[in-house]
């Protein structure tokens, strides 16, 4: 009987395995590409509302602080050792709805109130970055994503009033208009990039290859958060700011503030337990920045390169869109390259040239397998609410229906990709040497080298940037 029994508990399992392997497998690239563009639209598997464990009141619920309270029987009434809640800005999404996105160690139990127009202080309801509470690898300094209810007739204000439940104090956060108007909406910008902060950054070419590949291609609105970088980096962004003017915002991404005497110390830092300077924060507060401004927004870092085979994305997306209509993001493959680089040819900006025609993509045997299955993503700003760099979670509902706007998987699709450009060498590759896919077609890239080459130099044309040491 026990026999019997194990036997069906191994079986079960090893369905489970050829199962789970089958479903991740169905995701990784292939390509080069198909003949012909494949597009599969989905709904976010996660439900439209948060369960109740993202909604909860306290901060006891992620799997890791329970198993701490099994193991030292924690007080449920012990103060958090890092108290502070961290809120840049708030957005006005909707006429009865505030968004904004906050940091806080995971096991705080103090819970945001807000003053809200003809109702006084009331509770902020806020959700989880994920099922545990914590930010990617465990870190505890985690990301929270609150949300103020509104009577439908209050105007709008430039500005909220938060506080803890236990404070008699009280901080002023800016909220900005991002609604939609109600009728015929017009968008500044067609497509806009939404790039992860910099921090320590010193190749300051990488910034040019950039902003010409997404310029070269229709971009016309750029995010660029900041943290911290050299003078030759800053040097660069002060051109790109005075050639773009209002296309180009950049946003300072600083520390969390921390006294002097505790900088640095794991026990006294929250920055010590911040993962990657708050990129999840960074993902949607910049999502939330762009709405109403730009239509579709992707979110990427300096090494993503955009490709169209038309050599123009908003065209693409605009087309893409209208066979869905319901859509909310279009995720489309990000393909791992090698791109060689020769710095020390490179004295000032003249000497910048992109060799984009140097770019060699990496055969599917040769990648990581983590890297094989992940995506890249054009958001609708408005119609996503909860992702991450490659996934979806939740999408806000479609108009009056009762479930979530769609996601675009365009896989195995030469219309629309991204190329993952590695300028230097990493351990992504088994085993070396690495062999590269010969059946790419790179005239496109050549095509666009040659579009970034020409408006990069009408840019720089005339100016002492286009001379100076660097």
């Amino acid at each position: 009987m026990r026999r019997g029994t194990s036997n069906r508990i191994l079986y079960s399992l090893f369905i489970l395995v050829v199962v789970t392997f089958f479903v991740l497998t169905i995701n990784i690239y292939t390509g080069p590409f198909s003949e012909t563009g494949h597009e599969n639209e989905i709904t976010p598997a996660s439900p439209i509302l948060p369960k109740s464990s993202e909604m909860r009141r306290r901060r006891d619920l992620s799997l890791k602080e329970a198993w701490l309270k099994k193991r030292i029987q924690k007080s449920t009434q012990s103060r958090s050792q890092f108290n502070g809640i961290y809120v840049r800005e708030a957005y006005r999404v909707s006429d009865e709805e505030i968004r904004f996105v906050y940091l806080e160690n995971q096991d705080n139990n103090m819970n945001l109130q807000a003053e809200i127009p003809k109702l006084g202080w009331q509770p902020v309801e806020w959700f989880c970055f994920n099922a545990s509470c914590y930010d990617y690898l465990f870190c505890s300094m985690a990301t929270r994503f609150g949300s103020i209810r509104l009577p439908q007739t209050s105007s709008h204000q430039p500005y909220i009033h938060l506080t803890t439940e236990r404070s008699d104090e009280y901080t002023v956060v800016p909220v900005n208009d991002v609604r939609l108007r109600p009728s015929s909406h017009h968008y500044p910008h067609t497509l806009g990039v939404c790039l992860q902060p910099i921090f320590f950054f010193t190749d300051w070419t990488v910034i040019m290859q950039f902003f010409e590949s997404w310029i070269a291609q229709g971009a016309t609105k750029f995010y660029f958060y900041l943290h911290s970088y050299t003078w030759q980096t800053k040097k660069v962004l002060d051109f790109y700011k005075d050639s773009l003017g209002d296309g180009l915002e950049l946003l300072d991404w600083s520390d969390l503030p921390v006294h002097a005497r505790d900088k640095g110390m794991y026990d006294r830092d929250p920055n010590s337990r911040v993962f990657r300077h708050g990129a999840t924060a960074f993902m949607h507060d910049c999502m939330m920045r762009a709405r109403s401004v730009v239509k579709f927004v992707a979110n990427t870092d300096l090494d993503d390169l955009p490709v169209s085979s038309t050599l123009n994305l908003p065209d693409a997306l605009e087309k893409v869109s209208t066979r869905h209509p319901d859509a909310a993001q279009f995720k489309v493959d990000w393909i791992l390259s090698h791109q060689p680089q020769h710095w020390d040819s490179i004295h000032n900006a003249k000497d910048v040239n992109f060799d984009l025609q140097s770019v060699r993509v990496l055969k599917i045997e040769n990648i990581r397998w983590d890297y094989r299955v992940s995506k890249k993503m054009f958001h609708r700003p408005e119609r996503v609410m909860h992702f991450d760099m490659h996934s979806v979670y939740r999408n806000e509902l479609a108009g009056e229906k009762n479930q979530q706007y769609t996601t675009i998987e365009m896989f195995d699709n030469s219309d629309l990709y991204f190329l993952h450009l590695r300028q230097f060498e990493r351990h992504l590759m088994n085993p070396l040497p690495v062999e590269y896919n010969n059946s790419f077609n790179h005239s496109l890239l050549m095509k666009m080298n040659t579009r970034m080459l020409d408006q990069y130099t009408k840019r720089i044309d005339g100016t002492e940037f286009a001379v100076e040491q660097v």
